[in-house]
């Protein structure tokens, strides 16, 4: 493990002048009806500057301060914001330049906030000032804090190794391993009286792993999704935080929902057949289990009433979709991540 301080902004890869980009950030304050570009970053030369060129992979709101935003990026590092949005910093340090895979907050302590790029967990306790980080042997491609113990937290990897620790981070344990890559782990954040201890791991392309006692022992929940084409080609797995044990996981068929912690699932019906187009990024309402959302290369889809009915609208932008999150006090005021699609 080795202390990493931070000494400055770092190099970063955004727009400047010139022509205008239609990328990275978007936000809507009445759930996707119109959306406006966000990612102003301040300079000290009043040269306008953006995160509008970035690749965004993901998004995260501070469970403490719904004012404290987290992005993580493709090459551009990871980025910050402590005012809602309206402006936004580079984190700088390690986590400055670069692919940086996810970014996760303790739900107790705001300055203390993880960040993963290639085979390395950072970690800093004191607002993105100092680092210190976790090497592994494998690209480290999933991390999660348990949020009603969060001194643990899990973490996966490229090799399928599910690893563990109970000191914050700075030691890890393997305590199981699958043939193939983790892509996602879930620790619900709502208490679930009934399954207090329960975790989920996804895999790439062999379905998902359930825990009940913190890791101890693994249940395959794969059989599950043989009767759903595509199903195991993993996109995401959302938990519905009104709702404890109701989970939606999207695959190349489509999406799902569980409402019983994973043991039985049933297909939600959209606007688009299974299987045809491929979803890049979904949403629920943190406060009403109903109100569900997704995007595709192109397209932006709502329900209001579980999956009855959609609405659809065209991105705001010309890249595809790659992140969204609805507000954790504001239903209506979602974000949208873009990036651009590789050929």
């Amino acid at each position: 493990m080795s202390l990493l301080v931070f000494l400055g902004a770092g190099c970063i890869t955004i727009s400047g002048t010139g022509k205008k980009a239609d990328g990275g950030l978007f936000a809507s304050a009445n759930r996707g009806e119109q959306w406006a570009q966000r990612g102003s970053i301040p300079t000290t030369t009043g040269t306008p500057r953006s995160m509008a060129n970035t690749d965004v992979r993901m998004m995260v709101q501070d469970p403490q301060d719904p004012k404290a935003l987290y992005v993580s990026t493709d090459a551009s590092g990871a980025f910050y914001s402590w005012d809602g949005g309206a402006a936004w910093w580079s984190f700088g340090g390690p986590l400055g330049q670069g692919t940086v895979e996810l970014v996760a907050v303790h739900p107790r302590e705001k300055c203390t906030i993880y960040g993963v790029a290639g085979p390395k967990i950072f970690r800093t306790s004191d607002c993105l000032r100092s680092w210190q980080s976790s090497d592994f042997d494998f690209a480290v491609t999933a991390f999660a804090i348990d949020p009603s113990a969060p001194a643990t937290m899990y973490a996966g990897n490229a090799r399928g190794d599910i690893l563990k620790s109970v000191d914050g981070g700075r030691g890890w344990r393997a305590v199981f391993r699958v043939n193939n890559p983790i892509t996602k782990i879930l620790v619900p954040s709502s208490g679930d009286a009934a399954a207090p201890s329960v975790i989920y791991v996804a895999t790439r392309s062999n379905g998902l792993l359930r825990s009940s006692d913190g890791g101890a022992s693994w249940q395959e929940l794969r059989t599950a999704f043989d009767q759903f084409s595509g199903a195991l080609e993993f996109r995401d797995l959302v938990a519905a935080p009104a709702t404890p044990g109701t989970l939606f996981h999207v695959s190349k068929h489509g999406i799902l929902r569980s409402m019983d912690r994973g043991t039985t699932w049933d297909a939600l019906t959209l606007i688009t057949a299974p299987g045809t187009v491929d979803i890049l990024a979904f949403a629920v309402n943190p406060k009403k289990s109903d109100e569900l959302m997704y995007a595709t290369a192109s397209t932006f889809y709502k329900t209001n009433d579980g999956g009855r009915v959609w609405v659809s609208k065209k991105l705001p932008t010309a890249q595809a979709a790659s992140a969204l999150l609805v507000d954790q006090v504001d239903g209506n005021l979602l974000w949208l991540g873009a990036r651009r699609v590789k050929k």
